[in-house]
């Protein structure tokens, strides 16, 4: 995810627009997909395929040739496979990836707690958490678990859980940290759903 000043940078690099406010104004227009805003501060977040999206169309605008239906529609089309390819290829046994992390369990519980806000579910989160992530069929829970990573999706190794992050907020944190807040969130979810959290 990107923020607007980042993706301007990127869109200046490619003479389409240099303005912050146009970047904005494509959001709310829904020129730009997918855009989220948690919070006036953080302001807008912008997935990297939304905003390549648009790169290609100003792109081909701008060449001359007028964008067309079946041109958005086939490059839709050509981005779902590609996020569907890489699905299946980190899925598979072994599987393919770009770049492996650890996330080590003192860590993970660390942020675990400063998530949290409602003191009495921070104990019983935490253990969901060692449970879930870092003991799974282990008698004591691990020191550290390793995730595969490609493109947007995401493998835990020892549990072969597999997650999207592409439509998760950028932290301004370490790609670690990220991974590791965007794991915990989901774990939250989790938590939350099955009633641990009652």
């Amino acid at each position: 995810m990107l923020t607007v000043a980042e993706a301007v940078k990127i869109l200046s690099k490619k003479n389409i627009t240099h303005s912050e406010e146009m970047v904005r104004r494509w959001i709310r227009k829904g020129k730009i997909k997918d855009a989220v805003k948690f919070s006036n501060k953080e302001g807008w977040l912008i997935p990297e395929d939304s905003l390549e999206e648009v790169i290609a169309a100003k792109t081909y605008m701008n060449s001359g040739i007028k964008s067309t239906k079946e041109y958005r529609k086939g490059y839709q089309d050509a981005l779902a496979y590609i996020k569907e390819r890489d699905y299946e290829l980190i899925k598979q046994s072994p599987p393919v990836y770009e770049k492996e992390f650890t996330i080590y369990r003192d860590d993970a519980l660390d942020l675990a707690e400063n998530m949290l806000p409602e003191e009495q579910l921070v104990n019983p989160f935490k253990k969901f958490v060692d449970d879930t992530l870092f003991k799974c069929s282990h008698a004591e829970p691990l020191s550290s678990i390793v995730v595969k990573v490609l493109n947007n999706w995401v493998l835990v190794e020892d549990t072969n859980d597999i997650y999207n992050i592409a439509k998760l907020p950028n932290l301004n944190v370490t790609f670690e940290d990220h991974l590791t807040r965007a794991l915990l969130r989901d774990q939250f979810n989790t938590f939350k759903r099955t009633g641990m959290a009652i």
